[in-house]
C-alpha cells in the first residue's frame, strides 16, 4: 500500500427531491473492483466535508484491508449542506435541526438506490457518523433497522434529545426484528451531551435490547470528543473473527 494508492475517490452530484437540493457524494471503489465481477459491501460515511478526518478514515480502511482485518468495500462519503438540519432529529435552540427524517428518506429512497443501481453492491450496508452524525446513526438504526447492518457512532450527542432516542429505541425493539451491530465509543473528556447520556443509553440497551442487536460501547480515559481510533476500533469489532 502506497500513498498514491489511497485516492479520495470520485465526486458526483445528486438532485434530491427529498431534500429539494443538490447533494454531493464521494465514491471510492475498492482496488479489485475493475478486475473482478465481485459484489461489495458499502460503507456510508457522513460528514465528508471534514476532509482531514475523511482522509484519515480512508487511510484507516485501506490499512485494515491491507492487513486483512476487513474485507474490501465501496465507500460513499456524503457531503453536508446544512449539517445540523440533517443530523438532528429535533430542533435545538441556536442550532436548528429537525430534518433527520428527510435526510433518512434521502438515504433510503435516493442515495442507496443510486449506489445499488450503478455499482456492484452486495446488499450489506454500514453507516459511520460521529458526534451529531452519531446521533443520526442511532436515529436511523431505530427508525429503520433494515437500512444498515452496522452502525458506528463515535461520541453520539444523545443529550440533545435523550427522551426521543430512548422512546424510539424501545418502540423499535417491539416493532422490528434486528440483525444489526452498533458500536459506540467516546472519551472521558467528551461533551456533556455524550458523557452524561451514553451510559444511561447503554443501561437501557442492557435491559431491553433484543438478541439480534449486538452492541459494544468503549470508554477511553484519556480521550475527548470522537476518539482518533473510532473507525479502526469499530470496524475491528464488527469484523472480528470468532
Amino acid at each position: 500500500m502506497t500513498l498514491e494508492s489511497v485516492k479520495l475517490g470520485v465526486k458526483q452530484a445528486i438532485q434530491s427531491k427529498a431534500l429539494d437540493e443538490t447533494r454531493e457524494i464521494l465514491v471510492k471503489l475498492p482496488e479489485s473492483y475493475h478486475g473482478t465481477e465481485n459484489r461489495y459491501p458499502v460503507l456510508y460515511m457522513l460528514d465528508a466535508n471534514y476532509t482531514p478526518f475523511l482522509a484519515n478514515d480512508l487511510f484507516t480502511v485501506e490499512y485494515m484491508r491491507f492487513v486483512r482485518k476487513v474485507p474490501e468495500f465501496i465507500i460513499v462519503g456524503v457531503y453536508n449542506t446544512d449539517r445540523e438540519r440533517d443530523m438532528l432529529p429535533v430542533k435545538i435552540k441556536d442550532r436548528g435541526g429537525g430534518g433527520a427524517d428527510k435526510f433518512l428518506r434521502f438515504i433510503k429512497k435516493e442515495l442507496q438506490p443510486l449506489i445499488n443501481e450503478n455499482y456492484r453492491t452486495s446488499g450489506y450496508n454500514m453507516l459511520h457518523g460521529a458526534s451529531n452524525a452519531g446521533l443520526f446513526g442511532l436515529y436511523a438504526l431505530f427508525r429503520n433497522p433494515s437500512l444498515f447492518d452496522n452502525v458506528i457512532a463515535p461520541s453520539p450527542m444523545i443529550g440533545y434529545c435523550p427522551e426521543l432516542i430512548h422512546e424510539l429505541a424501545l418502540k423499535s425493539f417491539k416493532k422490528h426484528s434486528f440483525s444489526n451491530k452498533l458500536y459506540m465509543i467516546y472519551g472521558a473528556e467528551d461533551y456533556s451531551q455524550v458523557t452524561e447520556y451514553v451510559p444511561k443509553f447503554t443501561e437501557m440497551l442492557k435491559e431491553n435490547a433484543p438478541e439480534g442487536l449486538r452492541y459494544k460501547v468503549k470508554y477511553i480515559q484519556d480521550e475527548g470528543h470522537v476518539p482518533f481510533t473510532s473507525l479502526y476500533d469499530g470496524l475491528g469489532w464488527i469484523f472480528e473473527k470468532a
